[in-house]
């Protein structure tokens, strides 16, 4: 019916119909991902002339300041819980809407329950947390 010519057109199409939409998929979940790339490799394009003096790379966020005592996940802002090290803003936002819908967090463990929280981010903040009572004040609490 159809010949190898036929044949190996379709496979050809059907091959790049995946690999793009493969392609679609991988830039819709990793969109800054992409962006970072296309920027590396546009910056080794453009030659520098000779005499300039290379600049530093603007850092992607700025540097984050390690908390002076430890910080009381039941009160503390998203704001405050970026600094603690191995969170960021998408994790911080998950830890204070987890502690607004289910309850304060008894103890370390219980962060677990935090999607994106693990055994090896729980050990990197385990020391800069603080569960004291439930009375007020700051999240910020002394050693």
């Amino acid at each position: 019916m159809w010949g190898r010519e036929m044949r190996a057109g379709v496979c050809f199409v059907l091959a790049a119909l995946l690999i793009g939409q493969g392609f679609r998929e991988w830039k819709r979940t990793h969109p800054r991902a992409l962006a970072d790339l296309v920027r590396e490799l546009e910056s080794e394009n453009v030659p520098a002339p000779a005499d300039s003096v290379p600049t530093p790379a603007p850092a992607s966020r700025p540097p984050r300041s390690i908390p002076v005592g430890r910080i009381d996940p039941n009160r503390a802002s998203a704001a405050e819980l970026i600094r603690l090290p191995g969170i960021g803003p998408a994790l911080a936002g998950r830890i204070v809407a987890d502690r607004d819908q289910r309850g304060a967090f008894a103890s370390a463990e219980d962060l677990r329950r935090v999607r994106g929280i693990g055994p090896k981010t729980l050990d990197r903040i385990r020391g800069f947390l603080s569960f004291p009572g439930s009375g007020g004040g700051d999240s910020l609490t002394g050693f």
